[in-house]
């Protein structure tokens, strides 16, 4: 085992602080004390046999079990983790039970008819049905159990998404480098999870990046093989068994196996991960995770659901990974980037502190002749800079430095593009229509807190919010209004509901029912003692917001609203909104297929601790806790057919409106880009340049770098001849 001096921990720490990093930027290392074998991306993890065993000998299971090894402090883990379902399973029936009787004590006290009156009876049946399943779930025994892979019910019927059609090109050639720009702090770890880790880089490292169990096809909708080879669905839809491609292996070359969604399970539940989410997923989604020998899992539900194998894909980390886990996790793997099922990995030499990140394509990657991937992941290198200051990184773009420019701001898409190298056709224009999930974008509002904590206030502050005005100004009427919390779902989205329009009358009315009936010589709201309606609008430092902020304000003080605004770091940022420590904030959760999880975001038990304090994890970060939410949510998740989800899914979005703890913000149903020419993209049948399911084309890693055509590009540029100018319009698929 590697061990650790404390004054290496010391400098790892300064890191963090500013003038660590901008040492380790001007010196270009990968570690504040250059100690990349260390704490870097060439860290090396030590071999299987450093580790302990898993299994006591006292401990039944099969053989196959008694080769494994795990992380240190995993011995008896099996045992505590059924004690510890054992233990859930008997406190959420309590809890459930004792709903219940409240549920019926109101309805008994309430008036027939009435809302509350309603509302209980909903809870009531509700919790009622809860109590039932969670009462079959206790007998269904331990939550970990190991079986040989002869075990496995012999009647299942397999299947392997085959008959979905081809991605990408034949035609992609291998090689070159890809250079982008990331308008976004530096992270401030690479941890998967664990403090910190859920931050705004963690997506082009891992979650774009990792292949799950099974895949959505990102043409049909439908589901394809991922690192399983092939799946079944048992008889009362609730259990997923999975067979593992025996070709799939880390990033870090380590084979998958079993063992790896056992360690997932372990590492992340773990005290010394400091992620209280986890624990949650597992013991509130999955009744029983079965591990047939080393090549399949059986995952099964809490209840049957549309698109089981999606939801029971259960994550997995590289055992030999995490060889060290222990109590120092957060600092020993600050910097160690997590191996991945994907084709890329941060480099060896690819971590510059505060400017640079770079992946590498992993040599002979085991998806290289696999159907769905093999036209994927061409480039060999991905390099993302950290730029801060954008006219920097339009800068940069023009001269060919980047390869790739988002073009989310209207004014670069209609005056920024008007340059020479998009005059001569070096630089193409690109339109991308899509239709994935919306991210949530808008103002959350904090309901823990004043002055949210009053539902007329959050109510006031959805008509002082000009966004519209925003859109038709800043974006050029090119942007929409959001609507429903969970936009782009296709039908579990609720269409019906639209966002309440800016209206200085309606503000005032509410802002008067919550108190604020004093009008100051400067035209703000106060209430009689004296409070002043002031909001602090939080967010992450974006130029964009600033603007847009400039806007809202001068049309909120009309609604005799005090509008103050205030930017910080991102990891800063995200560490308020989690703590629960802001006031409003402008933020987004990024969704993706098939349907909204709007459990995590709205259910009562992540917005507050057993103390009934604000919990500070988790991500209900409005603090939302509504019974009737709650049911709403729940109901969702026992819904047998579509028609039921999708009837569950609306009522949901409308309560989270009728809430009012989120004021919907601005979204397009496009993505737009500039590109160099030299970037190629499919021109199939089945795949024209990059299928609709996708926020941005470059997340598919579909596209490729063609040598001929950099170099013909150049050539041209330097002795002055040009192309046709071009902008590529990408319609939706006739079938979408």
């Amino acid at each position: 085992m590697m061990k650790r001096e404390p004054a290496r921990l010391s400098r790892l720490h300064c890191c963090l602080k500013g003038v660590g990093v901008g040492i380790c930027a001007l010196l270009g290392m990968t570690a504040c004390d250059g100690g990349r074998d260390a704490d870097g991306p060439a860290w090396q993890a030590p071999n299987d046999g450093s580790m302990p065993a898993a299994f006591a000998e006292s401990e039944a299971v099969p053989p196959f079990a008694r080769d494994w090894t795990m992380p240190k402090g995993f011995a008896g883990f099996t045992e505590r983790w059924n004690r510890r379902n054992e233990a859930y399973v008997l406190t959420t029936l309590a809890e459930h039970r004792t709903e219940s009787v409240s549920a019926f004590s109101r309805v008994l006290a309430g008036c027939p008819g009435s809302t509350g009156t309603e509302s209980a009876r909903v809870a009531m049946r509700s919790a009622i049905k809860k109590s039932l399943s969670m009462g079959d779930r206790r007998r269904e025994g331990d939550y970990l159990v190991y079986r040989k892979f002869e075990d496995m019910p012999p009647e299942l019927q397999w299947q392997d998404g085959g008959e979905q059609p081809e991605l990408g090109s034949a035609c992609a050639v291998r090689g070159g480098t890809l250079r982008l720009s990331l308008q976004r702090s530096f992270p401030g770890t690479l941890c998967q999870f664990g403090p910190n880790s859920n931050n705004s880089t963690r997506r082009y490292i891992y979650d774009d990046v990792d292949i799950p169990l099974v895949r959505i096809h990102p043409g049909t909708g439908k589901l394809i093989p991922g690192t399983a080879e092939k799946w079944a669905i048992s008889p009362d839809g609730r259990t997923v068994y999975f067979r593992i491609d025996p070709n799939a292996r880390f990033t870090n070359d380590a084979p998958l196996t079993s063992r790896d969604f056992i360690t997932a399970l372990f590492v992340r539940t773990s005290d010394y991960a400091a992620e209280p989410f986890y624990a949650g997923y597992y013991l509130s989604r999955f009744s029983r995770i079965t591990v047939f020998g080393n090549e399949a899992i059986a995952v099964t539900l809490q209840e049957p659901m549309p698109a089981a194998p999606y939801y029971a894909a259960i994550p997995a980390s590289s055992t030999r990974f995490y060889a060290e886990f222990g109590p120092d996790y957060p600092t020993r793997y600050l910097w160690r980037p997590a191996p991945t099922t994907g084709a890329y990995r941060v480099a060896a030499d690819g971590l510059v502190m505060g400017r640079q990140l770079t992946l590498e394509r992993v040599p002979d990657w085991w998806g290289n002749d696999r159907r769905y991937t093999r036209y994927s992941c061409n480039v060999d290198r991905i390099v993302y800079s950290f730029i801060a200051e954008q006219s920097k990184a339009r800068e940069l773009f023009r001269l060919g430095q980047l390869d790739v420019f988002t073009a989310r701001d209207a004014d670069f898409w209609y005056e920024g593009l008007e340059v020479e190298p998009v005059h001569r056709g070096y630089i193409q224009r690109v339109h991308f229509n899509n239709i994935w999930p919306r991210n949530s974008f808008g103002f959350h509002l904090n309901c823990s807190r004043p002055p949210f904590d009053n539902r007329d206030v959050r109510l006031g502050m959805q008509h002082s919010l000009n966004i519209q005005e925003v859109i038709n100004t800043v974006f050029r009427g090119d942007y929409e209004r959001m609507g429903s919390y969970f936009m782009g779902f296709g039908p579990y989205t609720n269409d019906a509901i639209k966002a309440r329009p800016y209206s200085p009358e309606k503000a005032r009315e509410y802002f008067a029912r919550a108190g604020y009936t004093e009008e100051g010589g400067d035209g703000i709201l106060s209430r009689p003692d004296g409070t002043r309606l002031q909001v602090v609008v939080s967010s992450r430092i974006d130029p964009l917001y600033a603007n847009c902020m400039n806007l809202l304000r001068e049309d909120a003080a009309a609604c005799g609203l005090d509008l103050r605004f205030e930017q910080m770091d991102d990891t800063v940022f995200f560490g308020k909104i989690k703590e629960k420590n802001y006031t409003a904030g402008i933020f987004a959760w990024g969704f993706s297929p098939i349907t909204p999880d709007p459990s995590l975001f709205f259910l009562s038990q992540y917005a507050y601790a057993p103390d009934g304090t604000p919990a500070k994890a988790g991500n209900n970060i409005t603090a939302t806790a509504s019974p009737e939410l709650d049911a709403a949510i729940f109901a969702c998740h026992s819904a047998r057919t579509e028609a039921q989800a999708v009837a569950a899914h609306h009522r949901v979005q409308q309560l989270i409106h009728d809430e009012a703890c989120w004021v919907p913000g601005w979204t397009t149903s496009y993505t737009r880009f500039a590109q160099w020419r030299w970037l190629k993209w499919p021109q199939e049948s089945d795949c024209n340049f990059c299928p609709p399911r996708y926020f941005d084309p470059l997340d598919s890693h579909l596209y490729w770098i063609d040598p001929a055509e950099q170099e013909r590009t150049l050539r041209a540029r330097a002795d002055g001849d040009s192309f046709p100018e071009q902008e590529i319009d990408i319609p939706l698929p006739p079938q979408s």
